[in-house]
């Protein structure tokens, strides 16, 4: 079973280096720009409010928010429309050269928020709520990265890294968890294919993140993800029977791999965030 399993990351990733480093959604973005595109202007103006509207009800654990469960679940529903109806405007308007590739991103980054979200209360299997969970909370840290984009697009400042990384950290956080899912002991069949399904999708959703201000570290995920998809792809066929398109051998070598270039990744981002 160890060749279908990715080594483990543990040792080299430390959450409060890569969470704890920066806010996850980054300050809240003030449009000075009268001239703006209307569909960018209410973006940058409201995504982050829906966000954390949305956070609040599934991630947060105090008091206040137990007490206010049902309140905060109408809230988060109402934040997750008005995101969807940003997205469909922001799909329907021509917008500047400078600004589309940020936009298509934004789109397609809340729709994904939006099908986990939908999909979230009809699950009922432990595994499939955790991977809904798990991607609500990832993708609505990328919809948070968009929303940085483009508010500093639409204002004409320079994209800070601290800022912008909190989307491609909570992947990495979320491939981190699975990866030590995928290593435990005490893990099935079952447990590993989940995770090796949940790997291939987050490291999709990391190449996509590699927008940032910062070429080499764009290049390290960029990287690093294509390691894991080859992994999780042959690992997923032989967890469902199938024939792998890598040897065993060259499985293991890739996994060992997967570890250096993490250990790249979180060694440059401690590096950037502290230059900011």
């Amino acid at each position: 079973m160890m060749v279908l399993r990715t080594r483990a990351m543990a040792s080299v990733f430390v959450v409060a280096l890569l969470l704890g480093s920066v806010s996850l959604l980054g300050p809240r973005a003030t449009l000075s720009s009268a001239a703006a595109p209307s569909a960018t202007s209410a973006v940058a103006k409201n995504a982050f409010g829906y966000i954390n509207t949305i956070r609040n009800y599934f991630f947060c654990v105090s008091a206040t928010c137990k007490k206010n469960r049902a309140t905060d679940e109408v809230a988060s529903g109402k934040a997750m429309k008005a995101l969807m109806a940003e997205a469909q405007s922001m799909s329907a308007q021509a917008l500047p050269t400078t600004q589309r590739a940020l936009a298509k991103k934004f789109v397609t980054d809340v729709h994904a928020l939006s099908s986990a979200y939908l999909a979230y209360p009809k699950q009922s299997s432990a595994q499939d709520i955790a991977r809904n969970t798990a991607s609500i909370y990832y993708q609505s840290a990328n919809v948070g990265s968009d929303t940085y984009l483009i508010s500093v697009a639409v204002k004409g400042d320079p994209v800070k890294f601290p800022q912008w990384s909190v989307g491609a950290i909570a992947v990495l956080y979320a491939m981190q968890l699975d990866t030590q899912a995928l290593n435990s002991k005490t893990a099935t069949a079952t447990d590993a294919l989940y995770a090796s399904q949940n790997l291939e999708n987050e490291a999709m959703t990391l190449a996509a993140d590699a927008n940032g201000p910062n070429a080499k570290f764009n290049t390290l995920i960029k990287t690093f993800a294509r390691t894991q998809l080859t992994v999780s792809t042959n690992a997923i066929a032989l967890l469902e029977h199938k024939k792998a398109t890598l040897s065993n051998a060259t499985l293991s070598a890739l996994s060992t791999m997967l570890g250096q270039q993490f250990t790249q990744i979180v060694t440059m981002e401690k590096a950037l965030v502290k230059k900011k």
